[in-house]
């Protein structure tokens, strides 16, 4: 019985670790630990292995809810400066400055104001690189612009 407990946690282990280690070798590695553990425990009696089951599924799903949970509170994106990109979120005293394409907008690329790079999405339209933009808004860490020779 302590051997498939062992095994169990091993499991759990891998599974929670996948989601700093992102290459699903620990999600497979978790996931056959499981089944090992569980075919050991039904190995030695049938309801220990039932018991056994139940336990690492709920256990399994709370792991996951639970390391969800920790990157529900972590922003995945910069939260400084670096290499001349802005991040996590726009820079409000961008809006009404003119800036110009550096990659082309797709809708998404980039775009330099007063020589710092920013992501940047177009209102719409395909921008190619040189074109000269107005920042009219933004959305998460992307300024929102449009074309400045367009009128409202």
């Amino acid at each position: 019985m302590a051997i498939s407990l062992l095994i169990g946690f091993l499991a759990l282990l891998a599974i929670f670790l996948e989601f700093w280690l992102p290459t699903a070798f620990m999600a497979i590695l978790g996931l056959a630990l499981m089944t090992g553990s569980i075919g050991y425990a039904f190995m030695q009696s049938w309801k220990w292995g039932v018991v056994l089951a139940q336990f690492e599924i709920i256990s399994m799903i709370l792991v996951i809810r639970f390391a969800l949970g920790i990157f529900k509170k972590k922003k995945i994106c910069l939260a400084a400066d670096q290499e001349n990109f802005k991040g996590c979120s726009f820079q409000e005293n961008c809006l009404g400055k003119v800036g110009e394409v550096i990659k082309d907008l797709k809708p998404s690329g980039v775009i330099e104001i007063e020589g710092v790079h920013f992501q940047a999405l177009s209102e719409g339209d395909y921008l190619k690189k040189g074109v000269k933009v107005t920042v009219i808004g933004g959305e998460g860490f992307h300024l929102i612009v449009r074309d400045k020779w367009i009128c409202l």
